[in-house]
């Protein structure tokens, strides 16, 4: 037998590893879907194993499809997810698809836009990425609507911030689906900082995903590969046992191993077979990296030139990019491709792209790393070239090639406009650390303050108070230090809702009383009305209602002054709460009304259901039946799939009616829908609200076991939430005393 590539034809010493994913790909079948995370250090065989997988599927009739995470610092938000999913479009009847979806495929087309046009988000940042999500995976299992989908994602450790919060998503999502998530990483990557770690850890805690851990082969199975790339019987116990040590059991660095040995001469092919030098005669080199670099020894001088090049565009590239990049015709990079797939360094991707990637990707490390920082850079400076030529260029591409060239002022420029598409696809961490990553190369200060602002936001958007706070508290100084103080307190109106969410409602009441005096020396603004939304709220959270009103007030008129109608129709949702309060019931109700029109005829989405939440939940608990019909029948016709609030207000009603055990359940599937939304305050009001139904179901021990811990009681309007559930559930306890003890906690209305 010639052997012209040192691979091994089959799956070895993976039995009980793929046994296990076929488990799971059968469960998927069956409709029990889920994910699957497959861990290992480079080269251990994760993707030959989720191959494997692959086949069986294909087999059994299911969809396959896949995409991997890049290597390069920057990279486009949800990759693998757009690859994979981008390629399944291209098979797919995209009008029946979107007339099977619905409004989710307006979500998809910010991703996808041969879906169509694209929905326009408003309000809520978080609201509206999780409708995203919500509507990914409702691709999915329509993708599975027949048999089911296996979705591949290769190289977790290099995934953007964007596909690991999707993919985190779709562990809580994937119940009762036919959709089977696998997705490998290498664990020598994860270092203490490693930002895939903490999402790995909590996975390991949960038990909502499968972990499968792939070890080193032992030397048996060392053996069996041997046997199988060289169709021999057996190899002797030393020649085991010297290959086992030196591979340390890693099947990528054992292929490579061999593969040396034969350019060598160390293993040849003899009149009678296969043979070989003695142990002792063996030159074969200690680490996987000089094997591979040796090889590269042996190729011609404009080959590695070629193959230079290709390490710099990256782990994957075509022929015309690489011919542009390299400097040389196409026939040239040719020979360099052929002769770099019989050394065993690069591979066709597949057979009709006519792309090519390295075997592996610490095959490219090895070249890449080999390479002078400078000869790198002149690199990287002609794939941006190659690339800003091109009209299809992708500006997240671009910007990691400006900056590796060190090319700062462009990269910036690229820097941004890859953040702004980053913002368009909800991508909110990829845009803050684009922003964050090109601020040191800003030149000028002001310019520098509002990146760094500009990335604050991004990362608010995305719930992350603490980044957020951190970058607005560098740049509002800058901002301030140059003369742009209404510019400034518009990004204090920020940072005090940061200070809020981080549970210090005095901070925030300083900021937003900081911003408050800027801009009412400026006049009417937007801005300056949601500085009155923010003290409204504030003050009404801490039930000082007759403050809230006035602020409330204030904003109306300074929205309408301003002609701005989103801050107009929030203004009056908290006007309205506070006149609730007052026992202004009308006016309270005509106010949300007014609200609540004013936002369907601006398509504000969050101020929509934020009216029809507060119109409703006033209504129930005011008994106004009139009212709870007029603005419950609206319920259906604002909340997405994704939006667990509608479940909350459905059991709120169903527990007013006496409907307990439809109470029990709404309130359960919204405890479950808000947890994996990761939205725990409604989590907590979901779970006192099953606290109270159970209660009033005299199922007194189970009440008080769902009952949470007291909220931190940073809004004293928690109180109003939880004392009905916590009293109720005294009661059915017999605890009379305990009862009125709680019922004393209930906040004063002032």
């Amino acid at each position: 037998m010639a052997v012209a590539r040192v691979l091994c034809p089959t799956l070895v010493g993976r039995d009980t590893e793929l046994s296990r994913l076929e488990d799971s790909l059968l469960a998927a079948l069956r409709g029990d879907g889920g994910v699957v995370i497959v861990g290992g250090e480079a080269g251990m065989g994760k993707t030959r194993l989720v191959s494997a997988l692959a086949m069986r599927a294909r087999r059994l009739g299911s969809v396959v499809i896949s995409g991997g995470c890049s290597e390069a610092e920057l990279s486009l938000p949800y990759l693998p997810f757009l690859e994979a999913i981008g390629n399944y479009l291209a098979t797919t009847d995209i009008a029946a698809l979107r007339e099977r979806l619905g409004s989710a495929a307006e979500e998809l087309a910010q991703l996808f836009p041969q879906m169509g046009r694209p929905a326009t988000n408003t309000g809520d940042a978080a609201q509206a990425k999780l409708r995203l999500f919500e509507s990914m995976l409702l691709l999915l299992r329509d993708a599975a609507r027949s048999r089911a989908v296996l979705l591949i994602l290769e190289d977790l450790q290099w995934a953007d911030p964007a596909t690991r919060e999707l993919l985190d998503y779709a562990t809580r999502r994937l119940r009762s689906t036919n959709v089977l998530i696998v997705a490998t990483y290498r664990s020598d990557e994860l270092h203490r900082k490693h930002a895939l770690l903490p999402t790995i850890q909590g996975w390991r805690r949960s038990g909502q995903v499968e972990m499968v851990e792939l070890e080193a082969l032992d030397s048996s199975r060392v053996a069996d590969m041997v046997c199988a790339i060289f169709d021999e019987a057996s190899i002797s116990d030393e020649f085991r046992d010297f290959l086992r040590e030196r591979s340390e059991g890693n099947p990528f660095v054992l292929e490579e191993m061999l593969r040396d040995a034969l350019d060598r001469g160390d293993i040849y092919r003899g009149a009678t077979g296969w043979d070989r030098k003695s142990v002792v005669e063996m030159r074969i080199p200690r680490t996987v990296q000089d094997t591979i670099l040796q090889r590269l020894e042996r190729l011609d001088r404009e080959h590695v030139g070629v193959l230079s090049a290709a390490s710099a565009i990256g782990r994957s590239f075509d022929l015309e990019t690489l011919a542009a990049v390299a400097g040389v015709d196409q026939s040239a990079v040719l020979s360099a491709l052929e002769a770099s797939v019989t050394a065993q360094l690069l591979e066709e991707e597949n057979r009709t792209s006519g792309r090519y990637q390295f075997r592996h990707a610490l095959t490219r490390e090895a070249v890449y790393e080999d390479l002078v920082v400078p000869r790198r850079q002149q690199l990287h400076s002609r794939v941006a070239d190659v690339l800003a030529s091109r009209p299809d260029r992708v500006a997240v591409d671009l910007a990691n090639h400006l900056l590796m060239a060190g090319r700062y002022d462009e990269a910036v420029a690229m820097c941004v406009a890859a953040a702004d598409d980053a913002m368009r696809a909800l991508a909110y961490r990829d845009a803050a650390e684009l922003l964050e990553r090109a601020s040191p190369h800003v030149r000028d200060q002001v310019d520098r303050a509002r990146m760094l602002c500009r990335a604050a936001d991004a990362y608010w958007n995305n719930s992350e108070s603490a980044n957020a706070r951190r970058l607005l508290e560098q740049g509002i100084p800058d901002l301030e230090s140059a003369g742009l103080n209404v510019e400034a307190a518009g990004y204090r109106v920020m940072l005090g809702r940061c200070w809020w969410e981080l549970l210090r409602s005095d901070l925030a009441e300083e900021q937003f009383q900081k911003a408050r005096g800027v801009l009412e020396a400026a006049g009417p603004s937007e801005a300056l009305a949601i500085a009155y939304v923010r003290l409204s709220g504030l003050a009404s959270f801490n039930s000082d209602l007759v403050t809230s009103l006035d602020y409330a007030t204030r904003g109306v008129a300074t929205a309408e002054a301003a002609g701005a109608g989103l801050a107009r129709a929030w203004s009056l949702i908290f006007m309205a709460g506070a006149e609730l309060g007052l026992g202004q019931v009308e006016a309270g109700f005509a106010h949300l009304e007014e609200s609540y029109q004013a936002s369907v005829a601006g398509h504000y989405r969050f101020q929509i259901g934020n009216a029809v939440y507060n119109a409703t939940w006033e209504a129930i608990h005011l008994g106004a039946v009139d009212k709870v019909n007029i603005w419950f029948d609206r319920l259906g016709a604002v909340g997405h799939t994704a939006d667990e609030w509608p479940l909350y207000v459905r059991g709120l009603l169903g527990l007013a009616r006496g409907r307990v055990v439809e109470a029990i359940d709404l309130a359960r599937t919204s405890v479950q829908r808000s947890r994996d939304a990761g939205y725990q305050k409604m989590v907590w009001r979901a779970t006192v609200l099953l606290a109270q139904a159970l209660a009033e179901n005299m199922r007194a021990e189970e009440a008080a076991s769902a009952l949470p811990p007291l909220s931190s009681r940073v809004d004293s309007q928690d109180g109003i939430y939880d004392t009905a559930a916590r009293v109720r559930g005294r009661l059915a306890l017999g605890d009379v005393a305990g009862a009125a003890s709680d019922a004393k906690t209930m906040p004063s209305i002032s």
